[in-house]
């Protein structure tokens, strides 16, 4: 049964009841097990094809840990804060380009290349969220385009100037002597700053920070009127946003080993908007659950083309013929379907499952 919080010290615990201990163990589990499954292709001693897991393996994983990351820190300022903002690809070439500088000209620690990436970012947030104390949704979406475009037009400067239209190119990463050098690394690695993030994330909220930036969201007179400094809880909310997206952008190209301006166009910043929207707007668990949607559908319905045959009526010739606008079909159709008729998401669609489980036989 769930439990109704009467104070804000119960509503920051993160394990208020036995049955969260129980899932969080239980998801601690799989998460490590999770490996062994993807590279050996079993499970328990049972063999498993690739049709079975969807043709996913550890590098799909990887990108959806970094998209979890970078799904969180929009939805805190887009679903959490209100704050519309086209400037995601922007940030994370800020990260690209910090990188490049402290990790690849000067050779710096990886932590603190990802550290100094992370308040690069914080600073250029902050600086372009000014215009957001004296301007509302669709104007202010349009001064955060601006800085999409500053920012492309920076990093290609660089790259052209010190590396030519090949991109810039990053040696595996190194920590404390451990060398991040495969997929079976990096996800631990990122499985590690994914649970970081996340639990960040809920405490802020939790705290009376993350009930000020809602509360900006939801009517910002009142609560300006409640003496909550409303300008200076939204440039809070760009810098710290700003901060995590940067960081994510310098793992995003450690991870790939290469880069170039043409990876951050603007429908970098719209899937990205489709991932909230499809897993949750303020949600965290939303955000979960679209980054993982988002990267590994494609290469499931990539799978799946094998096993149709191409005469199955309709989806034989899609499948396989037309994969990649397969993918971008049935996600559209979804976004549109959650928007008419689920706007809370996924994360609603699964907390409906939840709590009819909980109050069975009692819910209709």
């Amino acid at each position: 049964m769930s439990r109704m919080h009467t104070n804000y010290r119960q509503n920051m615990r993160l394990l208020s009841s036995r049955s969260r201990v129980f899932w969080l163990l239980v998801l601690v589990a799989a998460l490590w097990y999770l490996p062994s499954v993807l590279n050996n292709r079993m499970i328990f001693g049972y063999g498993l094809t690739d049709t079975q897991l969807l043709g996913v393996g550890l590098p799909q994983v990887n990108f959806a840990l970094i998209a979890v990351m970078a799904a969180v820190a929009l939805n805190l300022l887009v679903g959490y804060t209100g704050l519309l903002s086209l400037g995601h690809a922007a940030f994370f070439s800020v990260g690209a380009i910090t990188s490049a500088v402290l990790g690849v000209q000067h050779d710096l620690p990886f932590p603190l290349v990802i550290l100094a990436s992370g308040c690069a970012g914080a600073v250029v947030g902050a600086f372009f969220g000014l215009p957001s104390l004296r301007l509302r949704g669709l104007y202010l979406l349009l001064s955060t385009l601006a800085l999409h475009f500053i920012a492309l037009y920076v990093f290609l400067t660089y790259q052209t100037h010190n590396y030519g239209p090949a991109g810039i190119t990053y040696d595996a990463p190194s920590i404390f002597g451990w060398t991040v050098d495969n997929d079976d690394r990096w996800y631990t690695l990122l499985v590690i700053l994914a649970g970081v993030v996340l639990l960040l994330a809920r405490n802020l909220l939790a705290m009376r920070e993350g009930r000020a930036l809602v509360a900006i969201r939801d009517h910002d007179v009142a609560a300006g009127s409640l003496g909550i400094p409303v300008g200076r809880q939204r440039i809070k909310a760009f810098a710290m946003t700003s901060f995590i997206t940067s960081a994510v952008g310098a793992l995003y190209v450690y991870y790939l080993g290469n880069t170039s301006s043409d990876a951050y166009s603007l429908d970098f910043v719209i899937n990205y908007f489709a991932i909230i929207i499809i897993g949750g707007l303020g949600s965290l668990s939303g955000s979960v659950f679209g980054a993982l949607l988002w990267t590994l559908l494609p290469q499931a319905l990539q799978t799946l083309s094998g096993s149709v045959s191409p005469d199955t009526f309709v989806v034989g010739n899609l499948l396989n013929n037309y994969q990649g606008q397969t993918a971008n079909i049935v996600l559209g159709l979804l976004i549109i379907a959650i928007m008419l008729f689920k706007p809370t998401g996924l994360s609603g669609i699964w907390l409906g499952i939840k709590r009819g489980v909980v109050r069975w036989p009692y819910s209709s």
